[in-house]
Order: C-alpha cells, then sequence, then structure tokens
C-alpha cells in the first residue's frame, strides 16, 4: 500500500467517511449498463442457482436455475438476454478513414458493458464462459447454439476484465474503489454493502463506519454473490430443495412448481439489496467528471468490440481453452502494455494521481525558476534545433537520472529530459531540456514554454510501446506450445493471429 492510500485509509478511520482517492472518473459508464448479479449453488460442481439482470432499476429479470434437472432453459434464457443486449450494441456504426497501417472500415458507436458486484462474479462468469462455450451445438435445438454463443461471449467480456482501463465488464467494488478511499481492510472492500456505506451512508446514520456496521447484519445483508452464505443455504435453501426433491420423486407437478415458484420469491428478496445497491453505486459513479483519456479508452473498446463481432461473422471457432506459450506471452504483453499506459493516462488526467506518485518518487513538483526559452544547439546532421530549457525548483525527492524523459501534465504533447539534479538549500533543483513537442525553428509551438513561476508536475514519461517478436507455432518446442509434425493442432491459430 502506497503512503498516500494508507493517509486517506487512516482519515477515513479517523473521521468515519471514505476519503475521495480521484477528482475524476476514468472509466466510460454507459447510460444503459447491463447490471448482473449472479448466485451459485455450493458444492464442487458449482451449478448456476439465480441471475437477476437488466438494463432498468425498476425492472430487473430474474432467472431460476431448478434445484435438480438441466439448467438449460434458464442458460438459454440467460443467453437471449445478453445475445440481445450486445446486439443493440451493433445498430449504428460510424467509418474510419484509412490510416497509414489500418485500411478504412467501419466501427460501432457503441459497445457492451457489464457490471458486477465484485471480482468474485467475474471469475464465475469465466467459469461459466469456459464450461459454456465448449457445448456441442445441436442443430435441431437453438437454444444450444444460443448458449455456446453466451459463452463465448463471457469468455470475451471476461478477458477483456483482465485489462486495465477497460471497461467491458467491471466489478463494481474494484471501481468505487478506484475512487475513494474506505477505512476499512482492501478485503473488507471487496463486501459491495460495507464499502457502500463508507461511501455514501444513508441519512439516518451517524458516518460511514456506523452504517458499515449495520451493513454487516446478514439478516438485512445478504453477501452479494456468487457464493450464498451458509445460514441462507441451511435455513432456506436446504428445506426447499428437498421438499423440491420428494415432489419430484412422487410426480407432484402442482407442488413442484408451489416450490419454484417460493424459490422465486426467497432469491428474488436475496438479491433485491445487492440490485438496489449497484443502481446506487452507479449513480454515485455516474456523478463524478469523466477524466480526458476516458473517452479515448472507449474508443478502444468498441475497436475491441467491432473485431469479435467480425471474427465470429467470419470464423466462429472458440477460443482454445488453454493458451499455448506463445500466445500466453502475447497475452501477458498486451496486460502490461494496458496497465502502463492506463496509470500514465490517470497520472496525466488527474491531480489526486499526480499527487499519489510524488510521494512514491515516481513524480516531483514545483515552480519553474529559470526558463531559457532561445536557447538552440546543433543537431546530428549539422541541422540547428530548437531546445529550450528550465529549471524546476521542488522539495520532492528526485531519485532520478539525468536522461530520464517526463512528460507534464499542463503540455502532455510535450516531452522533458532531465539534465542535471542538484541539491540546494533543502530542495533540489532539477534542469530540464525540452525534446518533444515545442515544433521546429522554422513553426516553434511556444504554447510549451512554461512562464516563470508556473507551479508543474512532471511524471515519468510511459516508453514507446512496441509489441515483440514471437516465434511462431512452428519454430517453438513441442513442451511450449510446437506440436509434433504428425500432431496438427490447430488449437491455437487465434493467438498467432492476434500478433
Amino acid at each position: 500500500m502506497i503512503r498516500l492510500t494508507s493517509l486517506l485509509r487512516m482519515r477515513a478511520a479517523h473521521t468515519g467517511n471514505a476519503q475521495r482517492a480521484s477528482q475524476l472518473r476514468h472509466l466510460h459508464l454507459s447510460d444503459q449498463p447491463l447490471m448482473l448479479l449472479a448466485l451459485k449453488q455450493t458444492g464442487p460442481a458449482a451449478r448456476p442457482l439465480a441471475i437477476m439482470l437488466g438494463t432498468d432499476p425498476h425492472r430487473p429479470q430474474l432467472l431460476l436455475a431448478p434445484p435438480s434437472g438441466s439448467t438449460t432453459p434458464m442458460l438459454a434464457a440467460l443467453a437471449d438476454a445478453v445475445t440481445a443486449y450486445i446486439n443493440a450494441c451493433q445498430r449504428h456504426s460510424e467509418h474510419l478513414p484509412a490510416t497509414s497501417n489500418k485500411p478504412a472500415r467501419r466501427r460501432y458507436t457503441d459497445a457492451p458493458q457489464i457490471l458486477v458486484p465484485n471480482p468474485q462474479t467475474v471469475q464465475h462468469l469465466k467459469d461459466l464462459g469456459d464450461d459454456l462455450r465448449f457445448r456441442s451445438a445441436d442443430d435441431q435445438n437453438p437454444d444450444s447454439r444460443a448458449v455456446q454463443r453466451l459463452g463465448h461471449w463471457l469468455t470475451y467480456l471476461t478477458d477483456r476484465a483482465d485489462l486495465a482501463g477497460s471497461a467491458a465488464l467491471i466489478p463494481m467494488t474494484s471501481f468505487l474503489g478506484m475512487h475513494w478511499i474506505s477505512g476499512q481492510s482492501p478485503l473488507e472492500d471487496e463486501d459491495l454493502a460495507t464499502l457502500l456505506a463508507w461511501i455514501d451512508p444513508p441519512h439516518h446514520a451517524a458516518s460511514g463506519r456506523g452504517a458499515a456496521l449495520e451493513a454487516e447484519d446478514p439478516a438485512t445483508h445478504r453477501p452479494a454473490g456468487p457464493a450464498t452464505d451458509a445460514a441462507f443455504d441451511n435455513d432456506h435453501l436446504a428445506p426447499l430443495f428437498d421438499a423440491h426433491a420428494r415432489a419430484r420423486r412422487r410426480a407432484l407437478g402442482q407442488e413442484q412448481t408451489r416450490t419454484l415458484q417460493e424459490l422465486d420469491r426467497l432469491l428474488a428478496t436475496y438479491l433485491q439489496p445487492t440490485w438496489d445497491l449497484m443502481w446506487q453505486a452507479y449513480t454515485l459513479l455516474q456523478a463524478l467528471p469523466e477524466a480526458k483519456g476516458t473517452a479515448r479508452r472507449w474508443d478502444h473498446e468498441r475497436t475491441a468490440f467491432t473485431d469479435e463481432c467480425l471474427y465470429l461473422a467470419q470464423d466462429g471457432r472458440p477460443r482454445p481453452a488453454r493458451d499455448n506459450a506463445v500466445a500466453a506471452a502475447v497475452r501477458l504483453a498486451h496486460m502490461e502494455h494496458a496497465a502502463a499506459a492506463f496509470a500514465a493516462e490517470r497520472a496525466a488526467d488527474d491531480p489526486f494521481v499526480r499527487a499519489e506518485l510524488r510521494t512514491t518518487g515516481e513524480a516531483f513538483g514545483g515552480p519553474v525558476t529559470v526558463i531559457d526559452s532561445e536557447r538552440t544547439l546543433r543537431g546530428p546532421s549539422g541541422r540547428t534545433q530548437w531546445r529550450p530549457r528550465l529549471t524546476v525548483s521542488t522539495p520532492d525527492p528526485v531519485p532520478m537520472e539525468p536522461g530520464q524523459l517526463l512528460v507534464c501534465h499542463t503540455y502532455p504533447n510535450a516531452r522533458y529530459k532531465i539534465c542535471e539534479v542538484t541539491p540546494a538549500d533543502g530542495d533540489t533543483l532539477v534542469e530540464l531540456e525540452i525534446t518533444a513537442g515545442m515544433g521546429t525553428m522554422a513553426r516553434p509551438n511556444h504554447a510549451v514554454l512554461p512562464e516563470a513561476g508556473a507551479f508543474l508536475v512532471f511524471t515519468i514519461a510511459p516508453g514507446h510501446y512496441r509489441m515483440p517478436e514471437f516465434p511462431a507455432r512452428e519454430q517453438t518446442p513441442w513442451t511450449h506450445g510446437g506440436p509434433p509434425a504428425d500432431h496438427p493442432d490447430h488449437s491455437d491459430d487465434r493467438g498467432e493471429e492476434e500478433q
């Protein structure tokens, strides 16, 4: 835990109310997200029990799996609901002109966004997607094809959830924790009811801490899933399951129907408080101003969604059960790049994030004391280059070496190189040279020149990212994904395409 986060957590514990950790919202919020709550049955199989979902806070749809028997009808209904939501995102598209490395193409103007209560639900959907996308499709039964397609979309969405900055599938506790720090532990923050109580306590509560204590009462706030609590299982679910099993053995149709109706009411009552909390959290997040980089990241989300729709239309084979070595390395490279890019963009947009980086030595801030705006030098080709220099006096620690490239929140397109770091009278003088973003001698961009006395914050510039070159499948040993020549394996073709 970094220093500023620790300070905010202690302050929250002292005041009894959550503290703001960000001034801006860094993830896109759809006008009509698909809210989804899931419950699973206990036991090794962990089969689905119920799912509540919808885009209208006042009209949730509850899908129920029978205590015994096939879950296909319930999964088919879930597939219909999710697919209808995803299809609605494909109604409109926009034209993108050709660029130096991409031809002209069309992109959907929207993309699906699913909000779930916590990371455990993301893992549950991932497991469900892994199970469903490999189910055999029966041409005589359209439900089986729909369930298989649901598995494909769940896999796509849960894979997107692993990428920092993606807004396709978001756990609400993580979303809230990005913007508020509570006075409880990070593990306790994974409980939506208590975390939200710290952030937005009800009017009758004296503080967030008091509201969180009330939210720990299992009689009024059940776990948000996907696992249910043992007391609920023993006291409520088990008797209904037993009654349904007895009615089924005796072929009592009306008794089975009555039991299922009771189960439906019971689970609706169980999930409704969490459903209301999800929309309360959505309203809180929607009120935050959106950061500049959020729209650009959502553009990438729409591009990824459009590419996935194109893949399904042209190929449609399910993703492999496990990535081979090359595909896994490609995926890891994507995740690392996404995390670095998201961190850099948050720092550029948000003063809270920059303040956090100043406590860790990854940024420093201070007034400009000296500026040499006319400085020039001869480049390697002999041409004269404009290279202004400035000096910043900062009280922050600067554990950086000369040559380090920096960016400044005020002039995001410029780059600054550290020339010298000199301790002086308790502060540190950092001499910087502007190396990019200031134009040329013929067409200088004077906008990047700060005035003397201006307070600037510099963060480490994100390195230029280039996807590493990975070997082709046939060039890797069989222990790392290259199958023997007499056993062709087509399961990793997708991974190679992603390179």
